[in-house]
């Protein structure tokens, strides 16, 4: 009973992370629209802090919500599943589920990353004085910053890809919602990687300029 709480609450937390992805992904595309407008967007938001306070704490709760239960489901299966059962369910598992755990560290630890280069402003501290969209684009002409990203776009792909499936599985959908749940989920993987990375490597390619 315990896991299966475990699950939907993982489940939950996840979507609603995913939701957040989306609205963040479309405030960072702002960027092509120019220093005025993407600048403008940061600043909008502090005039509401009541609101921006409340989805920080949300988010914070979700994601503390979505490491504790998959911490605790994989250490649950490690200890219900044998060796031999382990052996043979990686190599039919998919890459996307077998990275899961590998993926949820890398987003985590590029999470902190992207705190502390564009919101705490410590990776380029000679840059700190600067308006965002400055800040953005100068950072991002550093190709091992630009490929970090990029390289965690990566997993955060196989990570959506793998979530949404186990998401309909976990919430109990019907097997055509399932498949349909699925396959979204990898257009929204898709495009949700696509998207982010796009800005780095427009960036990095002079596309995007200060």
């Amino acid at each position: 009973m315990a896991s299966i709480s475990a699950k939907i609450l993982m489940a939950l937390s996840g979507l609603f992370l995913m939701g957040f992805l989306l609205v963040h992904l479309l405030g960072n595309l702002q960027i092509y629209a120019g220093p005025e407008v993407f600048n403008a967007y940061p600043e909008t938001l502090r005039h509401y802090p009541v609101l921006l306070w409340t989805a920080r704490v949300l988010l914070i709760l979700a994601f503390t919500l979505h490491i504790l239960t998959s911490i605790y489901l994989s250490t649950k299966n490690k200890a219900a599943r044998p060796v031999a059962y382990a052996q043979k369910h990686s190599v039919q598992a998919s890459l996307a589920s077998r990275t899961m755990l590998l993926g949820g560290l890398v987003i985590l630890g590029f999470l902190l990353f992207h705190l502390a280069h564009l919101t705490w402003r410590w990776v380029f501290p000679e840059y700190a004085a600067l308006d965002l969209y400055t800040l953005t684009v100068l950072s991002f002409q550093n190709s091992l910053v630009a490929a970090f990203y990029v390289l965690a776009q990566v997993f955060l792909a196989l990570h959506l890809s793998h979530g949404f499936s186990s998401a309909a599985q976990t919430l109990s959908l019907t097997r055509w919602c399932a498949t349909t749940f699925r396959f979204a989920g990898y257009a929204f993987a898709l495009a949700i990687t696509l998207g982010y990375v796009s800005i780095p490597v427009s960036i990095w390619l002079g596309l995007v300029h200060a």
